[in-house]
C-alpha cells in the first residue's frame, strides 16, 4: 500500500482532530457532573437545522442553562433554547437577537426582546451559561461574565425547543440555530462564577490525545511509508 505525504498529513489531522473533539467534550461533561448537579443533560449533538424538543426539568425559582455550541450566520433570529408555550416559560435564549442584531439576547415571547451588548461569536466552539436568581439574569461567555439582563429572570421550564424555539404545542420550530449544540445542561440553582469558570476551563484547556483507534490507523500509515521508502 502506498501513501503520499499529503495523505499522511491528512490522516494525522483527522486522528488529532477526533481527539480534540472527544477529549474536550468528555472533560466538560465530567466537570458538569461535579458540584451543582444538573437536572437535565444532553451530551449528544443537536445538529445544524435539526432542533428537537427537550424537557429541561420542572424548574422553580433559581435556575441555570449551559451550552457548548458552534454557529454561523443564520436567519433573522437564532435561539439556543425556548418555547412559546406559557407552561414552558414562554421565553427564548438567543445567539442572534431579532432582527439580525448580531448580539446575544433573551426574549419573553409576546412581551419583549432583550438585546445584550455582546456580539455573538461566529464559527467557534463557545461555552455559554445563563444564570438567574429570580430577579436578574447573568450571561457568561467562555467562562467570564459578559452581560447582565437587569430585571429579567429566567422562566424556562419543562418542554422547550433546543437548537431553536418551538411553538405553543411543541409541534414546530422557529428561530432555528445555524449551527450545532454539542452539549447542554439545566440546573435548578444558580451556578457560581467559580463553577462557570471551572466548566469552561475543563472544556477549553484539555490537552487533546489521539484515540486508540486513531493511533492504530496512524501506526499503519507510518509503517506503509517506511515500507515504501525501503
Amino acid at each position: 500500500m502506498k501513501f503520499s505525504g499529503r495523505l499522511l498529513l491528512g490522516a494525522v489531522c483527522l486522528v488529532v482532530g477526533e481527539g480534540i473533539s472527544r477529549a474536550t467534550l468528555l472533560a466538560w461533561e465530567g466537570e458538569v457532573l461535579k458540584g451543582t448537579i444538573p437536572v437535565k443533560t444532553l451530551f449528544t449533538t443537536v445538529s445544524n437545522g435539526n432542533p428537537q424538543v427537550i424537557d429541561v426539568g420542572a424548574l422553580t425559582g433559581d435556575r441555570s442553562f449551559e451550552f457548548i455550541y458552534n454557529a454561523g450566520i443564520g436567519g433573522p433570529s437564532q435561539a439556543l433554547l425556548g418555547s412559546q408555550d406559557p407552561l414552558s416559560g414562554r421565553q427564548g435564549l438567543k445567539v442572534d437577537q431579532y432582527l439580525n442584531t448580531g448580539m446575544y439576547g433573551m426574549t419573553d415571547f409576546g412581551v419583549a426582546d432583550y438585546t445584550s451588548i455582546v456580539p455573538y461569536i461566529l464559527n467557534e466552539d463557545v461555552n455559554i451559561v445563563f444564570t438567574s436568581d429570580g430577579i436578574d439574569t447573568l450571561m457568561y461567555v467562555n467562562g467570564a461574565l459578559a452581560d447582565t439582563y437587569s430585571g429579567v429572570d429566567l422562566t424556562i421550564t419543562g418542554l422547550n425547543g433546543i437548537g431553536g424555539g418551538d411553538n405553543a404545542t411543541h409541534t414546530g420550530f422557529f428561530d432555528v440555530l445555524a449551527g450545532d449544540i454539542f452539549g447542554f445542561a439545566s440546573y435548578d440553582a444558580v451556578l457560581s462564577p467559580a463553577e462557570v469558570a471551572a466548566h469552561h476551563t475543563a472544556f477549553a484547556a484539555t490537552v487533546p490525545e489521539p484515540t486508540s483507534a486513531g493511533l492504530l490507523v496512524l501506526g499503519t500509515l507510518l509503517a506503509g511509508v517506511r515500507r515504501r521508502r525501503s
